[in-house]
């Protein structure tokens, strides 16, 4: 199994998110990003912690920690999924308990 393809563990307050249930999410609300989500597994596979998602942390991204416009960080809180201006990651709000 292919790094892209491992469980991508990001613990947030004890709260992992496995990169399944993104792309899950990611495809529910955005059916046109699949092409989109296999060239960003390809591209960072093997290359860093992170996949094609990364969590959103001190507003800004959490793998390339460049920061997000207050429009995208309310677009985020409200559940959808964005993408870094830098690395082209998408973007989500880990779950807090």
């Amino acid at each position: 199994m292919s790094k892209s393809k491992e469980i991508c563990e990001r613990s947030v307050s004890s709260t992992v998110i496995r990169e399944e249930e993104l792309t899950e999410r990611l495809l529910a609300q955005q059916p046109a990003a699949k092409a989109t989500l296999e060239r960003l597994r390809v591209r960072f596979e093997g290359r860093s912690d992170y996949g094609a998602f990364a969590p959103i942390r001190n507003r800004g991204c959490g793998a390339c920690k460049v920061t997000i416009a207050s429009q995208g960080l309310q677009r985020a809180q409200r559940g959808v999924f964005i993408t870094c201006a830098n690395c082209a990651r998408f973007l989500y709000i880990a779950a807090v308990e």
